[in-house]
């Protein structure tokens, strides 16, 4: 295989078996009746998305301003009723640039 697609594909795999697993510790630290699976699923996607945007931006100055730019458009209406749900998606975008 080659060696760059066998980097996305470690890459992404490591981004899915960290991302399950901030699933899991999601779903077992929940308190509260407001638990939502689509928002446990999202988190899982939302680390996936950002670790396939820095493969493609990476060492690339010009795509990445670009893509900040668009980034920045880009606004979420559904309002966030639990602090801690805020830290993990913190958590997960964090681990998709990592």
């Amino acid at each position: 295989m080659d060696r760059d697609v066998f980097d996305v594909l470690m890459n992404m795999g490591m981004a899915l078996a960290l991302s399950l697993i901030v699933s899991y510790l999601y779903r077992f630290t929940h308190a509260g009746y407001s638990y939502s699976r689509s928002f446990n699923v999202s988190l899982i996607g939302v680390t996936l998305i950002v670790t396939m945007t820095m493969m493609v931006v990476a060492g690339q100055i010009a795509l990445s301003l670009g893509m900040v730019g668009a980034i920045s458009v880009v606004r979420f209406r559904t309002a966030i009723k639990d602090p801690r749900d805020l830290s993990y998606i913190f958590l997960s975008i964090a681990l998709g640039i990592a």
